[in-house]
C-alpha cells in the first residue's frame, strides 16, 4: 500500500510546490525569486521521479497514471500562465498548451472508458517514441525545467538591473519555443491514434 501511494504523494507534492513557487515569485524579491527558480527545477525533477518510481517498482495504476498526467497539466499550465502575465512570453503559449491539453485529455478519457490507460492507447512505434519513450519524456521534462528556470532568471536579472536582460530574454524565448513544439509534437500521436477509439462503436456496428 505504501509503495502504491509513493508516486501519488510525489505528484501531489509537486502540485503544492508549484503554487508555493508562484507565491514566492509574486513577492518580487531578488533572493526569494532565486529560491523560486530552484523550486522550479526541483518540481520538474519530481515530475521525472514519480514516473520513474512507478515504473521501477511496477506500481502503476489507472488512478496513478491519470493523476500523474493531471499533475503535469497543472504544473506546466500555471507556469505558462504566470510568465505570460508577467510579459515574458506571449499569451499564445498558455493558450496553445491549454488547448492541446484539453484535446489530448478528452481523447484519452474516451480510450480510458474502453479499458485503455493513457499510454496504452498508442498504436505505432513512432507514437510510443514521441509520447511514452523514456527519452522523449525525459527530454521534455528537461526542456520544461530549463525554460521555466530561465524565465524565472529573467525576473532575477530584472530585479538586479542586469544591463543585458533583453539579450538573455531573447535566448530564453528560443528554449520556450522548443518546449512548446515538443508539447505539440507529443500531443499529435494521441490525436492521430484516437481514431481507433472514437470510431470503434461505429465500425463495430457496420460489421
Amino acid at each position: 500500500m505504501k509503495k502504491n501511494m509513493l508516486a501519488n504523494v510525489i505528484t501531489l507534492s509537486r502540485i503544492v510546490l508549484a503554487f508555493v513557487t508562484l507565491g514566492l515569485l509574486e513577492l518580487k524579491n531578488l533572493i526569494v525569486t532565486a529560491i523560486a527558480v530552484f523550486l522550479i527545477i526541483f518540481i520538474i525533477f519530481l515530475d521525472f521521479l514519480d514516473g520513474y518510481i512507478a515504473r521501477k517498482l511496477k506500481i502503476s495504476s489507472e488512478f496513478g497514471a491519470l493523476f500523474d498526467i493531471t499533475g503535469d497539466r497543472i504544473v506546466e499550465i500555471i507556469f505558462w500562465i504566470y510568465f505570460s502575465v508577467r510579459g515574458l512570453v506571449s499569451f499564445w503559449f498558455p493558450v496553445i498548451v491549454i488547448s492541446r491539453g484539453i484535446i489530448v485529455d478528452t481523447l484519452r478519457s474516451v480510450a480510458f472508458k474502453k479499458g485503455r490507460k493513457p499510454y496504452e492507447m498508442l498504436h505505432s512505434s513512432v507514437s510510443h517514441f514521441l509520447v511514452a519513450s523514456p527519452f522523449m519524456r525525459t527530454s521534455y521534462a528537461v526542456m520544461k525545467a530549463i525554460t521555466f528556470s530561465l524565465l524565472g532568471i529573467n525576473l532575477l536579472l530584472k530585479y538586479a538591473a542586469f544591463p543585458h536582460v533583453h539579450t538573455f530574454h531573447s535566448a530564453t524565448i528560443i528554449f520556450a519555443y522548443i518546449t512548446l513544439l515538443q508539447c505539440i509534437a507529443r500531443g499529435i500521436p494521441v490525436i492521430v491514434d484516437s481514431r481507433f477509439y472514437l470510431f470503434e462503436k461505429k465500425e463495430n456496428g457496420q460489421n
